[in-house]
């Protein structure tokens, strides 16, 4: 049998990448490796037993743990895999590690020492912690898209799908998972998959196009859009097929509808009693009107034989655009020629026409030989559109001098028009909110304000001063509506005319000065008066769910000397420092407060409903804040430091008021001065 020499024992242990160590059973470390000595901070194990503060400390994070990892080794004489967070003796941040470890003993059973190793785990523990993000986000992406979507390796085997995929399977996507189309499909159909998959693969590159596929709505088959994109390895080696199916079954059925009802549309249009023209392209006098198109320019019925040059009856200023739009459609760019113009009627005065057509004949080289369209007596039209155009000037400039923003509802919330004088008091683009109901453009709060506002309005006629609020790009955005009723003709739809008025600034004053009341001025945290109502509610939340809660009284040590010797204003900053860095230690439900001058107090809820585990909770959050409260302070340029004495108590249901509570956490945070500042201490009976 081949044995180790000591010596060569001592060089595997000190060049093991990982940190080792050996202890007595008592604790006390006999050997201890390079790789520990620098995951603690030390360049030798001199400096490491130099430093006698370590001798006694315990390096778990979490109370307890150190206990729990003897408990296997005398239990079990081996611990595998055991995590833990802990401190680098000789630096300042934590680390998480892995341990192994196990007992020696010498021939008789009795324990000679414990060897194990500790594997620094913190980036192995952040990396997974990421992954485990990112998978969760794709697979949430993938279950979000409407389309089908399913991964095989080359084999045809499924990887992923999501839940549309399953669905139409008849099944759910972890069934799916792990096998082939022949546990779903025909095989007539799973061959077809297969050569799919194939051809993707051979081609390289990402395939798309329409195929009928069976559906668990429809037998016969949807038509859908499909995709199959072959998906490679870092190393650029095909490992699977990605393939995504949107169903476009109702998208081909509207586009042959449209085609059906626009041809229908056409013939309506051509045989209605129209003017009709039809132009010759070829000739120069190609152009011929029926009889209908002469009467409406006064002209005798036999011109309707007679062919004449194009254009030749338009008004001068408008010929130029009548002649631009002729030329866009004859060169392709437009579905059909279109354009409204002047043309001269037999006594003298010039009538509005609309003129529509297109090319209906062209030769082998596709260029248009012959077009056919109508005309239209539109000059009653255009007299009205005058008129309406002076009148919208009118009101558009009484709308310019409204500072408001208007807008016109129906009775059931819809938004028929919109005003705003700026375009600052809009929540979105108008046309993204016109047609759209109140609780489809702003929040239900909103909308159900401004909906009894607007039934207030039907039933007597107005409505002032009803507030809501929505989200702005920079904030939330304040409104005051007014509403009236509309005068409508009978049978009409009941619209109703709102006024809102931006009262933003107001609000945001009334709300600084509520702010002020409730808030400390020098770190914005809750002041006294706010603890108060808080804690109250605390108390009363445990009494109803017999959660225990804690309250944490800090006051900073020596922070009067720091005041004095180097003034208010650097006194301030440390404040405001230790402020932000007691809010990074707690939870968004907690509460950090200051009663004033260094004191301040941490409301922690909801630990547990056992007593043992809620102190567990309560002490790892003072130890949290011990550490962030004893990192170094550079204020204003000048480099502080400072230290808390921290005093907790624990409270559960009503049994002590709020009062009780903040006193019993004082005594305690006095406790903890007393033991040498720089520590946190529970509140007892007897220290009462």
């Amino acid at each position: 049998m081949t044995t180790v020499s000591s010596h060569e024992e001592s060089t595997l242990f000190e060049f093991l990448p990982i940190g080792a160590y050996r202890s007595a059973p008592d604790g006390t470390l006999l050997r201890i490796n390079t790789a520990l000595l620098r995951l603690n901070g030390y360049a030798t194990e001199a400096e490491f037993r130099a430093d006698t503060k370590n001798t006694a400390r315990d390096p778990y994070v979490a109370p307890g743990r150190r206990r729990q990892f003897m408990d296997l080794l005398s239990s079990q004489g081996q611990v595998r895999n055991f995590e833990s967070e802990m401190v680098r003796f000789n630096a300042p941040e934590t680390m998480w590690v892995r341990e192994h470890a196990h007992v020696v003993r010498d021939p008789q059973g009795e324990v000679l020492y414990f060897e194990g190793t500790i594997e620094d785990i913190t980036e192995e523990r952040s990396a997974t912690a990421r992954l485990e993000q990112s998978e969760a986000i794709l697979q949430s992406i993938l279950h979000t898209i409407p389309d089908q979507v399913w991964l095989k390796d080359v084999d045809g085997v499924y990887l992923a799908c999501n839940d549309q995929f399953a669905s139409n399977m008849g099944t759910k996507a972890v069934t799916v998972v792990g096998t082939t189309d022949a546990a779903w499909v025909s095989a007539e159909l799973e061959q077809q998959f297969i050569d799919a998959d194939r051809r993707a693969i051979q081609w390289g590159k990402a395939m798309h196009y329409q195929e009928a596929l069976i559906t668990t709505s429809n037998p016969q088959g949807d038509w859908f859009e499909v995709s199959r994109i072959p998906v490679r390895d870092g190393e650029g080696h095909t490992i699977g097929v990605l393939g995504i199916a949107r169903n476009i079954q109702e998208r081909r059925d509207a586009e042959s509808q449209l085609r059906d009802a626009s041809e229908q549309l056409e013939l309506v249009m051509m045989g209605a009693d129209l003017g009709r023209w039809d132009h010759d392209l070829t000739q120069e006098k190609g152009y011929r009107l029926d009889a209908r198109a002469c009467q409406i320019l006064g002209r005798p019925a036999h011109e309707a034989t007679q062919y004449r040059a194009w254009g030749h009856l338009i008004h001068p200023d408008d010929l130029p655009g009548t002649l631009r739009a002729m030329r866009s459609h004859l060169g392709g760019n437009t579905r059909a020629y279109e354009a409204e113009y002047r043309a001269r009627h037999t006594d003298g005065r010039w009538i509005w026409l609309a003129s529509r057509g297109k090319v209906v004949q062209t030769g082998q080289d596709e260029q248009p030989l012959r077009m056919v369209g109508t005309i239209m007596d539109i000059s009653a039209r255009k007299q009205a559109e005058i008129k309406l155009r002076a009148t919208q000037a009118e009101l558009q400039a009484t709308l310019n001098a409204i500072p408001d923003l208007l807008i016109e509802f129906s009775a059931d919330g819809h938004y028929r028009a919109i005003h705003s004088h700026t375009g600052t008091d809009l929540i979105a683009p108008i046309e993204e909110q016109i047609g759209k109901t109140l609780h489809q453009v702003i929040n239900l709060e909103a909308a159900d304000t401004c909906m009894a506002a607007l039934r207030e309005a039907l039933e007597v006629g107005h409505s002032f001063g009803k507030q809501y609020w929505v989200d702005g790009p920079n904030g939330k955005i304040w409104f005051e509506l007014s509403a009236v009723r509309k005068p409508t003709e009978p049978g009409d739809e009941q619209r109703l005319i709102a006024v809102a008025r931006n009262i933003t600034e107001r609000k945001m004053a009334e709300e600084s000065i509520r702010h002020l009341a409730f808030h400390d001025s020098l770190t914005d945290l809750p002041n006294r008066r706010l603890l108060g109502d808080r804690l109250q509610q605390a108390v009363t939340a445990s009494a109803r769910q017999q959660q225990y809660g804690a309250l944490l009284f800090l006051d900073l040590d020596r922070f009067k000397q720091l005041n004095d010797t180097q003034g208010h204003e650097v006194g301030d900053l440390l404040l405001k420092e230790v402020a932000q860095r007691l809010k990074l230690c707690v939870r968004a439900i907690d509460t950090v407060a200051r009663l004033g001058g260094d004191e301040f107090v941490v409301l922690i809820q909801d630990l547990s409903t056992e007593p043992d585990a809620a102190r567990l909770h309560a002490t790892t959050v003072g130890h949290k804040i011990l550490a962030s409260l004893n990192e170094p302070y550079t204020l204003g340029g000048l480099e502080a430091s400072t230290t808390p004495s921290i005093g907790i108590t624990l409270f559960q249901g009503n049994v002590v008021p709020p009062a009780e509570i903040l006193k019993q956490a004082d005594m305690a945070m006095y406790q903890a001065k007393a033991e040498g500042r720089n520590t946190l201490c529970f509140y007892a009976q007897n220290t009462a």
